[in-house]
Formats: structure tokens, C-alpha cells, sequence
């Protein structure tokens, strides 16, 4: 081999080094990877890109005609939705679970840093480039007020907030004028006691959403977010109020 001959081969077998490299960089974790744990869930992983170009990390598991889409709560990725997610599967949906844009293995954007509604549009059409004929967007405080303040524009077949009003500063921005224009089905779940997302301004939410079929539920006590359906006293019954709220709309 010459001289010239070699330096061609070393330069291929770089690129290609690197393209591997490249490869398995860009290959999403694991749903065990990314959170210690499946919680007995058999989910897909995967990257999402927004509208503005941001890469979303997502898993999908299940399968039928019904997606839900869950947001979750802030300081917080999606896997402590695990539990539930696995209980709508096993339920016969198609579950889509996603960290937002600065959170768990999602990319932190130089621009745009709080435009949750992106990161949930983005989701929801994954979902139904899935195969999904109805989408249910179900979001976790943080999550829940992202649904509500963030998503006017977005049709689904209904929303679902747990405990979410309004995002605080610095976790995403509020559209006060756009819960007028939330015309499809809506679902607030809290508690009474909830000093993080207090009864009457949940119920001031509720009341300007522009949904006619809309409905609110308040437990006892003061659990907040997924806990109204992960690990309340009541957190059974506020499943299956879930399951029939979708199942009545799907």
C-alpha cells in the first residue's frame, strides 16, 4: 500500500469511527436507562423535535385507538408517571410519556426555554402518527397547567389536568386569554386542601376554560399532581373516574 493509498484508508476508517460514534450518541436511553426502573412497563424509546427544532425524549407503550399523552410535573421527568402509565396500559390504551424541554434527557433550548406548548403539540402528534384516532393530553401540576395555559390552539379529544392552574414564573408561560378558546372536552381533578393549586383559583380555571363539556373533581385532603392518581387514599377511585371520563369521549 503507498503512502497516499494509506492516508486514504486511515481518513475512511476515522469517519467512520466517528459516524459510529454519532450513531450511538444519538440513540435515546433506555426507558430502564433513563429511570433506574421500567415499573414493569414495556415501552419504546425514543426522540421527538418540536416545531422549533427541540429534541423531546419520549417512550410510547401499549397499543389500540385511544393515546394519552402525559406531562408531567416540574423538577420532576417522565418517569414518575411509570406507575399510572403502566395502569392505563394495562387499561387498553397507547400510552406517550415525554420530558419537557429542559428536563431529564430532553434538550435545554438556547431560545424558547419555556414553550411548553410546543413540547405537548409535538407529542400529541406523535401520537397520532401512531395510529392513535383520539388523543387525551393528561398533565401532572406543572404538566396539568401546561395543558391548560399552553394548548388553546391544539385539537384533541380532551384534556386532563391534575392539579395544574397557572405555571410560575420561570416554568413556562401563562395564556390566560386562551382558556376562552379551549373548546374540547375538559377534566380537573385536585383537592380541596392543596396549597399549591388552591380550590378557588382551580375552580376560576375551570370556569373561564371554553369547553361546555367540562367537569371538575375535588378529594379530600391535599395531594397534588400524580399523586391524585398514583398514591392518594382515593387515588383508585380517581383512576377509574379517569377511565370513564376518556372512555365516554373515545
Amino acid at each position: 500500500m503507498n503512502h497516499v493509498a494509506g492516508l486514504f484508508l486511515i481518513a475512511a476508517l476515522v469517519l467512520a469511527a466517528a459516524a459510529q460514534g454519532r450513531t450511538a450518541a444519538d440513540e435515546p436511553p433506555t426507558l430502564a436507562q433513563a429511570c433506574g426502573s421500567t415499573s414493569g412497563l414495556e415501552a419504546q424509546s425514543s426522540w421527538l423535535t418540536t416545531g422549533d427544532g427541540v429534541r423531546l425524549y419520549a417512550i410510547e407503550a401499549g397499543s389500540g385507538s385511544t393515546a394519552i399523552v402525559l406531562a408531567h410535573q416540574g423538577r420532576a421527568d417522565l418517569c414518575g408517571w411509570l406507575p399510572y402509565a403502566r395502569d392505563l396500559v394495562e387499561s387498553g390504551f397507547r400510552v406517550l410519556a415525554f420530558d419537557f424541554r429542559g428536563w431529564g434527557h430532553s434538550q435545554t433550548p438556547s431560545r424558547n426555554r419555556l414553550s411548553l406548548g410546543r413540547d405537548l403539540s409535538a407529542a400529541a402528534a406523535r401520537a397520532r402518527t401512531g395510529g392513535a384516532l383520539y388523543v387525551f393530553l393528561i398533565g401532572a401540576s406543572m404538566g396539568g397547567a401546561a395543558v391548560v395555559q399552553t394548548t388553546s390552539a391544539l385539537r384533541v379529544d380532551g384534556r386532563i389536568s391534575l392539579s395544574g392552574t397557572r405555571l410560575w414564573p420561570g416554568f413556562g408561560i401563562n395564556n390566560r386569554r386562551g382558556l376562552a378558546r379551549i373548546h374540547d372536552p375538559f377534566l380537573y381533578l385536585g383537592s380541596r386542601n392543596d396549597s399549591r393549586a388552591p380550590m378557588n383559583e382551580a375552580l376560576g380555571i375551570v370556569h373561564r376554560i371554553g369547553a361546555r363539556d367540562k367537569q371538575n373533581v375535588f378529594y379530600a385532603g391535599g395531594s397534588h399532581g400524580w399523586d391524585l392518581v398514583e398514591s392518594a387514599s382515593f387515588a383508585p377511585r380517581a383512576r377509574a373516574r379517569v377511565l370513564r371520563w376518556i372512555h365516554s369521549r373515545s
